[in-house]
């Protein structure tokens, strides 16, 4: 067992620290590739299965010279190993969604410095494609509390959220009884008599339930200038599809929001960083540029084939592959099953593939389980 969290890790992520604290706007992809690739160097050093794996393939941190030969790991292999840095040192660990099952659900540990480059993280990006105008909200949060759910990433970055941009007023609304709707109604109104600027965030389909209940009950909100909505998590293995036009206008129609000011984010818990839509930045900046989402600085985002998982050429569809450096404690290169195509700014994503779909990463799998057992 170590009895120092190493030195060159906390080096590190000092680095990356101050390289995510640059802002979304820098471009530095000489200083993205050194720090890539020293998180691949310490990664490869201290985990011992993600080691066997490269050696394997013949990949050694002083054999490759670009962040996108790092090899990279589906999102299915936290579902039957620990891939964290620092397992000793974890102190907070976070599940997947899409099962009621806990054996079925990869988990992702965290040590101290892998949470506050997280934090950084949440704290940049929304201050860029969030709140532009860097101006504090009421957030009301349609989640439960990071107290409650200790193992859901989205709570806590909502929590993160709540605490760097939210005013005294902000709440989450989902408790031991479930939805308080009728305490979100409440809230919705106080916001409109005292004409403060309000902020819901929440996974797109707990919106889409409330725009529901608006409807039934005749509710309509008109929210003051600035209120804003920010949805997460999508619709998959939903009972139902919503298209992002539909999204909106029910936000309109039911909030009194403008289309520019719902913003989607796209997070996992096996990537650190979070994809905002370009939609809110571009629209207080004035750029006519295309609804994508966007690639902080301290991400990149690759697409693969999904049967051989070599890049493709922007433009073309494949598997979504993520690099982070904020996922310094487990990860960094993380092959996802998304369906998506890179854009100039960062990426679109069209929903999961099928299983038959991403015969690359179930190779993957099989490949690192027989390692695991080797």
């Amino acid at each position: 067992m170590m009895k120092e969290f190493p030195k060159e890790a906390l080096d590190l992520d000092e680095m990356i620290l101050s390289y995510i604290r640059r802002g979304t706007d820098h471009q530095d992809s000489e200083e993205f590739n050194r720090l890539a690739l020293l998180v691949f160097e310490l990664q490869v050093k201290y985990i011992p299965i993600y080691r066997c794996y490269c050696e394997k393939r013949g990949i050694h941190p002083e054999n490759i010279s670009s962040w996108d030969q790092v090899p990279a790991l589906p999102t299915d292999a936290f579902k039957v190993m620990d891939l964290a840095m620092f397992p000793s040192f974890t102190v907070r660990t976070f599940m997947t969604s899409g099962t009621t099952k806990p054996e079925e659900r990869g988990k992702v540990g965290y040590d101290d410095g892998g949470l506050q480059l997280m934090d950084a993280t949440i704290d940049e990006a929304a201050s860029v494609f969030l709140f532009p105008e860097r101006i504090k909200t009421k957030i009301l949060i349609l989640a439960p509390s990071p107290d409650t759910v200790p193992h859901m990433i989205m709570a806590y970055g909502m929590n993160r959220l709540k605490e760097s941009f939210g005013l005294p007023q902000s709440r989450f609304l989902i408790g031991q009884d479930g939805f308080e709707v009728q305490v979100l109604v409440d809230e919705l109104r106080r916001s409109e008599a005292n004409g403060i600027p309000t902020t819901i965030c929440g996974g797109s389909f707990g919106f889409v339930n409330f725009f529901d209940y608006c409807r039934e009950k005749g509710l309509r909100f008109k929210l003051p200038p600035g209120s804003r909505t920010l949805d997460a998590g999508g619709f998959k293995g939903r009972s139902r599809e919503v298209k992002r036009e539909e999204f909106v206008g029910a936000g309109e129609e039911f909030l009194g929001i403008p289309k520019y000011y719902s913003v989607n984010l796209l997070g996992m818990t096996e990537v650190s960083s979070q994809f905002y839509d370009n939609t809110l930045r571009n629209f207080q900046r004035g750029l006519d540029l295309p609804e994508t989402k966007v690639n902080p600085p301290w991400t990149r985002t690759l697409v693969v084939d999904p049967d051989t998982l070599e890049p493709l050429p922007q433009g073309k569809v494949g598997l979504l592959r993520h690099f982070d450096l904020a996922n310094r404690g487990h990860i960094a290169a993380i092959q996802t099953d998304d369906l998506g195509r890179t854009t100039s700014e960062g990426f679109e994503i069209y929903g999961r593939s099928r299983g038959e779909e991403a015969r690359g990463c179930s190779l993957t799998i099989e490949e690192m389980t027989r390692i695991q057992k080797d």
